[in-house]
């Protein structure tokens, strides 16, 4: 299990959960948040991300919520990666299958987090893939604009599958603040 922590907007594109349900879940004190940091911002483990999954997945008749989909991983073996969780006495959800997106979006993001760069002498500071000057923002905007992974491969031939999911994911869970800067911003005025 790893101990890296991760931010609600973190956890809402890693888990595909809306970050409003993630924020209201902390708020009301169904998942444990832990504040870090100088300005005290709410971080989650991955077992709170993984049962804010495992409750998008299973069908709405289980009724299963984000607190309670926690509580039962928190009680399954430690081994998590196999197994079934059970509820009641009747009901058995295959783990491994149900979370497998997840894990797998999961690693893609730890690996984006050692991939993806902020330098304020590259780009201005915007987070690029490491040893480029591409942003991962360029990355989620094409494929959001319908740009397939081969056609950015094409593009950048330097670059892996892997790569560009992990810079559109990372970008997804990092969404640029504030204002857009220059024409665009006057344009839409």
């Amino acid at each position: 299990m790893h101990t890296t922590s991760y931010s609600p907007q973190e956890a809402a594109a890693v888990s595909g959960v809306p970050l409003a349900a993630i924020q209201k879940a902390i708020t009301a004190r169904k998942i444990p948040a832990r504040a870090v940091g100088p300005l005290q911002r709410r971080q989650l483990d991955e077992t709170a991300l993984l049962a804010f999954a495992l409750a998008e997945v299973l069908p709405t008749e289980l009724h299963l919520s984000p607190g309670a989909a926690y509580q039962l991983l928190c009680e399954a073996p430690t081994d998590r990666s196999a197994g079934d969780l059970v509820i009641g006495e009747v009901v058995r959800i295959d783990a491994t299958k149900a979370l497998a997106a997840t894990r797998r979006r999961l690693a893609l993001y730890d690996r984006a987090r050692e991939l993806i760069v902020k330098d304020p002498a590259i780009m201005g500071g915007t987070p690029t893939i490491r040893g480029t000057r591409i942003t991962a923002q360029s990355i989620l905007g094409r494929l959001e604009g319908g740009d397939s992974i081969e056609s950015v491969l094409e593009d950048y031939p330097y670059l892996d599958r892997e790569t560009v999911e992990a810079a559109a994911l990372y970008a997804k869970a990092n969404p640029l603040r504030g204002r857009p800067s220059g024409k665009l911003w006057r344009r839409a005025s």
